[in-house]
């Protein structure tokens, strides 16, 4: 499968969910549509876009990008979530992060799990997720078999091993960064 066709499979769905939308009433929902999917803005203050390092001694092999964006339309009662991930280093990857929405009291208002088992090189995938309204920051933290970055190198049927992985992240909230 071209590394391409889950990215453009994901943009198709936002593309008729936003046709759907502003197409009107949304059958069944009890929601009003009319206008095409944006992205949330958050006036909230923090960082927007993070690079985390790798956590070992030896030279990087590459970095990892994940692109976050929640988005709504007009009037809508909820929001979808979706994460592109993008391999730019030279081994495939494999990741375990868990994404929460916090509200204006840093309240979870929203977690995702974040399962990539294996990317290639060069690859990208992307996972999108309902949402509700009201988040005002985005947290990332590693699932329990990952360190921070939450990155491994996949390794086939065997299981992945941590490797000199940097991670770049990018959202439209603002990220609280790991503490």
């Amino acid at each position: 499968m071209p590394p391409y066709l889950p990215a453009l499979a994901g943009l198709v769905a936002l593309l008729v969910a936003g046709a759907a939308e502003a197409a009107g009433k949304k059958e069944g929902s009890g929601e009003s549509g009319g206008s095409a999917v944006a992205p949330i803005a958050s006036g909230h203050a923090g960082p927007r876009e993070l690079f985390i390092p790798t956590d070992q001694a030896s030279d990087s092999i590459g970095n990892v990008a994940v692109t976050a964006t929640m988005m709504a339309g007009a009037g809508a009662g909820k929001c979808r979530m979706n994460f592109i991930v993008n391999n730019y280093s030279t081994a495939a990857i494999a990741m375990g992060a868990l994404a929460s929405a916090l509200n204006d009291k840093d309240e979870v208002t929203d977690n995702w799990v974040i399962s990539i088992g294996s990317l290639a090189v060069g690859g990208q995938t992307t996972r999108l997720f309902s949402c509700a309204l009201g988040a005002v920051q985005l947290r990332l933290v590693p699932t329990g078999e990952f360190g921070w970055p939450p990155l491994k190198c996949a390794k086939g049927e065997q299981e992945p091993e941590s490797c000199p992985l940097g991670l770049s992240l990018k959202s439209n909230l603002p990220l609280v960064e790991k503490k």
